[in-house]
């Protein structure tokens, strides 16, 4: 139920998701903006046929107790629901990743001698909006020892349209100094990775997707740290982190820092572990591969 991809049963390299999808319009050159909710048409190659700025609000929708009832907000403006967006966007632009399930490629078991260990990695990914969608511009992956193993910018595959830096925090400088691209980094993911590696994220379906990187042993933090009104909610890395960890991040205007989210979630399981060593010690839970979700 949370998204993550499988292999396709019928066709090599391609994937399926296990996950209730919304339907968007029936016309393929009919988009829906994922920022502001506002249908617009696109050319054959993706691009907007015409020119139609977005205004939307980067927030969150939150609500909150105070006298005399509950106030509801975005958390970026404190503006109320159905408010015009206090961001406004050159386009409008689209997530697309669950209607590109092709190119996936999947970790596969190795053998290992008796003294030797899958390992457990965190990772964190980043990314832009292109005429095809939301598509990878960074990954990020740190091992059980918080030292960075892997780092890169990714050239995405189609035409940037926004480069989503406030989020993502990376520049047209960062995506324009590299040459690697989707492919290359899978293949080093999978030289890194087996099926037995423990895989380490928050929302962890989305840095799968965005790799197009089939994977089942995973620890993801949305889903070790429930949100209290249940799925499909979701507390944020930011708020977890300064709640369990007593640390601040995601704090920059000049976006997220990948390698710091990564730490973030391995922080946050090495919490829970210890948590659980706690209530039992020695029991089997105590261990981070009683996180894991084969």
């Amino acid at each position: 139920e949370n998204g993550y991809p499988f292999p396709h049963p019928e066709r090599p390299g391609g994937a399926v998701l296990f996950t209730a999808q919304g339907k968007g319009p029936g016309d393929s050159s009919r988009r829906v903006c994922c920022r502001c909710g506002t249908e617009y048409l696109v050319s054959p190659s993706g691009r907007c046929v015409r020119d139609q700025v977005c205004y939307y609000h980067w927030g969150r929708v939150r609500s909150s107790q105070v006298a005399g009832g509950r106030l509801t907000q975005y958390t970026c403006c404190a503006a109320a629901p159905g408010s015009v967006g206090c961001q406004v966007a050159k386009q409008h632009v689209r997530d697309g990743r669950k209607e590109s399930l092709d190119g996936f490629v999947k970790t596969f078991k190795k053998e290992f001698s008796r003294d030797a260990y899958p390992g457990i990695y965190a990772l964190d990914c980043e990314m832009c909006y292109t005429t095809h969608g939301l598509e990878l511009t960074r990954v990020t992956v740190v091992d059980a020892d918080m030292r960075v193993v892997y780092d890169t910018f990714v050239k995405p595959d189609n035409e940037i349209v926004d480069y989503n830096t406030r989020f993502s925090g990376v520049t047209e400088a960062d995506v324009a100094q590299t040459s690697i691209t989707l492919p290359k980094v899978q293949a080093i993911l999978l030289s890194f990775f087996s099926a037995q590696t423990i895989l380490i994220g928050h929302s962890l379906e989305s840095d799968l997707l965005a790799l197009k990187l089939i994977h089942s042993t995973v620890v993801d933090t949305a889903v070790l740290f429930p949100h209290y009104r249940g799925f499909p909610y979701k507390r944020s890395l930011r708020n977890l982190t300064a709640d369990y960890l007593g640390q601040i991040i995601q704090d920059s205007q000049d976006g997220h820092d990948s390698c710091q989210d990564a730490n973030a979630c391995l922080q946050l399981v090495m919490w829970k572990v210890r948590e659980r060593a706690g209530i039992q010690r020695g029991h089997p839970s105590a261990s981070p591969a009683a996180l894991a979700c084969p």
